[in-house]
């Protein structure tokens, strides 16, 4: 039987829920317009509430009810199926269990004996996926030679189930002629289609899938099952590359990456994990992508030496993108478990990591591990083996109890004490930390953090008052340095009980009694701490920070040569800097002695003050932004020629490329090149020799020579030729620096910087010296283009060809002449070159291509391009507004006849689409749709702006007097309209822009020029 049988007692109560589930059917289904039995509801319901027995026994009588639907009939061994299948997996009996998959199964193969159905091959994927459950559970617990072999044709059964289903589906799709459904016109021939495609799909990953489990029931997969794992690679392959845009394509190339790595293609199996994991975020595909960076994981630690910090790298990231009701779920336990064993693996590289990284890495293992020992699952066991390996052991894991605190009889006996109830401390502290790592803590559980971590403050308490009562105890013969070792030991714990007031007082006194020493360097360092923590608390705590300067100054003059002294210094510098005290900060970097220290702190300044002025520039602040370009050449100039001996700080090499950005900026082209080429720190130098400081790096190098060279193709003291093939082999580099599943994207990234600072270049530039770097800039980007083929440079060798060639205009809405229609008629062959591309970059290629065909007055190809991008992207509002500023620069150029045509389109959007809608908004719409938003704003009113510029130049072009003067008399209403909504009409440059047009359109009016009224005072 599928459920235990009712006792007497409770028949009643089973036929009430029956009659109640008919009643909420009946009422769900009361405006149905059919009439007959509400089937489908009722058995859902029956499933539901777990009346299984019931279910069956309704399905065995379907064609005595008047009114179901006959295709429910003839499905009803299939409904039993399900049904048989649900009761199943809600039992918690084996025998119970079995018996009804085993029913199931018998159901699915009287229905599927029917020859025709239309839920055929939903019958035969049901009968597979039963076939593979059953073996499945074959290979649960304790199993031999004969239950693996039981399994396997079990799992091979369910393979050829899957084959049949999907040269069936296959030929089915065929007939269909797939894609060519008209959805619109056959709907439910189109819902069959997406039916049949879906289930296709899926018999497919499940042929694959059960080859690839009949492959592991054998011992060893690799060499006895490999024939076996061939084939599921090649079903996992073929659905990934074909079918990647639907879920079961995307999935399978998780199944694929899992299949390579157990034939022992490495190599394949890691590219096609990443592949998974940089799949469009999708709900569907969450899981997966945790499994894959589990299987990235543990190919990196596979490796020897194992990749620990790359693997942390992929892994830490992931597990924190996890969700609230992802983190219990197996797949996750199984992450961190992997995670945890590289942080513990990095813990133990003493060779290559410091002390403080090898702890850090340790807790972090442990902590992973810990949570997922309180998932519930086989995972919870594993990682509660590798706790105890650590010796970590968490159930009865009690702190010792808090010992009677008495006065000490001497000095050594309070210390000794004292000592005993650090232990204590510790324990208490790692409690605390084990406790506060487990998620959605329990009350009592957060009552058990709370009382522990009463107990810790009481435990340090106590040690304190012992050290203090001991220090009471000291005598004329007491040895000093047990008197020392105690007054260090009181600064610790009064630091840790964040005492800091007292902390610094207690270091403080240690450091200028105990000089030279090393508990008295000890004692000092934890009141510098002290007082840094004040400082945070209070940053214009003037006392604090006297002391600070008075400890830090000491320090450094009692122990010069102990590079932890010298940080006191540095502590008071960058105080400074991160509060903008730039002469303070310089004050006190000059006071430090001359050497490495000092040299790093004036890098420090010279790099802080590079990003400073960016952002004063941003603001605004021009003048103030070049100001504090000069201090950080300087600072940056000073700190590098005063590196001794040879450079082996990767910091340095960064500094001399900040150095060579601000020379750049300034337009020093010779001293941007010498910071580069430096024999001692050049970056361009040392970067083949030291290797890069950091992934990003070379990249940020490479471009910034590249923009240094090319500059340095418009000086008469340069090689043109030379530093146009340096610049070549630089961009080569460029390219080859960029590497990893994320190159094209960065590269593309890159470009984009590269680009903009190029334009900013040509926009600082006097009208010369313009002319001469467009001319380098072109004839390094037609080496460039003649040379690659590579898309993402080809689409920035074109953007900065329109970039040059807009700099070239005399105003952004000329038309382009001469040697600017010369770099667009460029820019335009090189995007063809491109050709087909997907996603991002085709939509920017085709927007820099109607961009172009505008410049160059080529409305007609400029407006079919947008229109083809608008068709796909009808929201994209740059080409929106492109393709409005086509139309209307077009209409001016047209004959007055056509014009006012023209105009209107501008103004009122063109192209309509199947709909009747027009796939070219044109500047009212384009106004509509950024009125209510903010960050629109300057759209908003450019657009505002070219509605009455349109409607004015439209009534201009006129031949009727009377619908001329209405026309541009509208144009004036467009204006002193948007300026009563908006008195400040964007801001005072497009106020003004208004402000001109409105006088331009009174003098052709006859009227007074006096343009628009002042704002009143407060007005918005």
């Amino acid at each position: 039987m599928l459920t235990r049988p009712a006792a007497p007692c409770e028949l009643t109560v089973r036929v009430r829920v029956v009659l109640a589930l008919m009643v909420c059917v009946l009422m769900v289904l009361s405006n149905s317009v059919s009439a007959g039995e509400p089937a489908e509801e009722f058995l859902k319901r029956l499933r539901a509430a777990k009346y299984f027995d019931t279910a069956i026994g309704y399905l065995g009588r379907l064609d005595q009810f008047p009114g179901v639907d006959p295709e429910l009939i003839r499905a009803a061994s299939l409904e039993k199926a399900q049904t048989y299948i649900e009761a199943a997996g809600s039992s918690r009996n084996a025998e119970s269990r079995d018996d009804g998959l085993r029913q199931a199964e018998a159901q699915l193969s009287q229905f599927i004996q029917q020859g025709s159905h239309p839920r055929l091959a939903e019958a035969r994927l049901q009968l597979g996926k039963l076939q593979m459950v059953r073996a499945m559970q074959l290979m649960m617990g304790e199993f031999d030679d004969a239950r693996r072999q039981t399994a396997r044709e079990s799992f091979l059964a369910a393979a050829k189930t899957f084959d049949t289903i999907e040269e069936e589906l296959r030929a089915t799709l065929k007939g269909m002629e797939g894609a060519r459904v008209d959805a619109a016109k056959d709907p439910k021939q189109a819902a069959l289609r997406d039916q049949y495609r879906g289930e296709f799909l899926q018999a497919i990953s499940n042929a694959g899938e059960a080859r690839y489990r009949a492959a592991r029931t054998h011992a060893n997969p690799a060499v006895d099952g490999k024939e076996l794992l061939e084939q599921a690679l090649v079903k996992f392959t073929d659905l990934s590359d074909k079918y990647e845009s639907y879920v079961q394509g995307a999935l399978a190339t998780l199944h694929r990456a899992e299949v390579q790595r157990d034939l022992g293609m490495t190599k394949p199996a890691m590219d096609s994990f990443l592949r998974m994991v940089e799949m469009p975020e999708a709900d569907p595909l969450r899981l997966a992508k945790f499994q894959a960076t589990t299987g990235i994981l543990r190919l990196l630690m596979a490796e020897t030496p194992p990749k620990t910090q790359a693997a942390i790298d992929r892994g830490q990231p992931m597990l924190d993108a996890a969700r609230p009701d992802e983190r219990d779920d197996p797949i996750l336990q199984e992450l961190r478990i992997e995670l945890a064993q590289a942080y513990l693996a990095k813990s133990k590289d003493k060779d290559n990591q410091k002390p403080a990284d090898l702890k850090r890495a340790e807790s972090e293992g442990r902590q992973l591990l810990v949570k997922a020992s309180k998932v519930p699952g086989e995972f919870a066991d594993k990682a509660s083996r590798l706790l105890a390996e650590l010796g970590i052991e968490l159930q009865g894991d009690e702190p010792t109890p808090l010992p009677a605190t008495q006065e000490p009889m001497s000095l050594e006996d309070g210390l000794e004490r004292a000592r005993e109830l650090l232990s204590v401390i510790e324990q208490l502290n790692q409690s605390i930390q084990v406790l506060e790592s487990q998620e959605n803590p329990s009350d009592e559980l957060r009552s058990q953090i709370e009382s522990n971590r009463k107990q810790l403050a009481e435990s340090r308490g106590v040690a304190i008052v012992l050290l203090r009562r001991a220090l009471t105890r000291v005598q004329s013969n007491t040895d000093l340095e047990l008197v020392n070792q105690t007054r260090q030991f009181l600064s610790y714990l009064l630091y840790q009980q964040e005492q800091y007031r007292e902390a610094s007082v207690v270091g403080t006194f240690l450091a200028f009694n105990a000089p030279g020493s090393d508990v008295g360097l000890r004692g000092g360092l934890l009141a510098l701490n002290s007082l840094q923590l004040l400082l945070v608390e209070d940053p214009d705590n003037a006392t604090a920070v006297g002391h600070l300067e008075q400890l830090g100054s000491f320090l450094t003059k009692t122990w010069p040569d102990d590079p932890e002294a010298a940080t006191a210094q540095g502590v008071m510098i960058k105080l400074a800097l991160r509060a903008d005290r730039w002469e303070e900060s310089r004050r006190l970097v000059e006071q430090m002695p001359a050497g490495s220290e000092r040299a790093s702190f004036q890098r420090l300044m010279g790099q802080l003050l590079w990003n400073k002025s960016i952002q004063t520039r941003q603001a605004g602040d021009d003048a103030e932004a070049d100001r504090m370009l000069v201090e950080a050449a300087k600072e940056l100039t000073m700190g590098l020629n005063e590196i001794p001996g040879n450079l082996v700080d990767p910091e340095a090499m960064k500094a001399a490329l900040v150095l060579a950005k601000v020379q750049l900026k300034q337009g020093n082209l010779q001293a941007a090149g010498e910071a580069l080429d430096n024999e001692k720190y050049g970056p361009a130098v040392l970067i083949d020799k030291q290797g890069t400081p950091d992934p990003n790096f070379a990249s940020d190098l490479y471009s910034t020579q590249l923009q240094v060279l090319v500059q340095q193709m418009t000086t008469e003291s340069g090689d043109p030729q030379a530093l146009l093939d340096r610049a070549t082999g630089v961009m080569d580099k460029l390219r080859q620096s960029i590497t990893g599943p994320d190159a094209q994207k960065d590269l593309t990234r890159i470009y984009i910087t590269m680009a903009r600072d190029i334009r900013e270049q040509l926009e600082d530039a006097d009208p010369a010296r313009k002319v001469k770097l467009v001319e380098a800039f072109r004839v390094f980007l037609d080496r460039i283009s003649a040379t690659t083929e590579d898309q993402a440079t080809l689409q920035w060798v074109g953007q900065t060809l329109m970039d040059l060639a807009e700099a070239s205009l005399p105003s952004p809405t000329a038309q382009a002449t001469g040697p600017a229609a010369e770099l667009l008629k460029t820019a335009v062959e090189t995007f063809n070159r491109i050709g087909q591309q997907q996603g991002e970059g085709a939509t920017v290629v085709q927007y820099q291509l109607g961009r172009a065909h505008r410049m160059l007055g080529d409305y007609k190809s400029s407006l079919d391009t947008l229109e083809a991008l608008l068709k796909v992207k009808p929201t994209m509002l740059d080409a929106q507004t492109e393709a409005a500023l086509a139309y209307e620069q077009w209409a001016a150029t047209a004959p007055p006849n056509v014009a006012p045509k023209v105009y209107e389109a501008a103004l009122t959007g063109a192209r309509p689409d199947a709909n009747k809608k027009n796939v070219i908004w044109g500047w009212g719409k384009i106004s509509q749709e950024t009125s209510r938003n903010p960050k629109f704003k300057d759209r908003f009113f450019n657009a505002r702006y070219h509605v009455a510029l349109c409607r004015f130049l439209s009534g201009k072009a006129e031949n009727d007097q009377e619908r001329k003067r209405q026309m541009i008399e509208k144009s004036v209403t467009d204006i002193t309209r948007a300026a009563a909504l908006y008195p400040d009409l964007g801001g005072p440059e497009q106020r003004a822009k208004f402000d001109a047009l409105l006088r331009l359109i009174q003098k052709e009016l006859g009227q007074p020029e006096v343009g628009l009224p002042p704002v009143a005072a407060g007005g918005k």
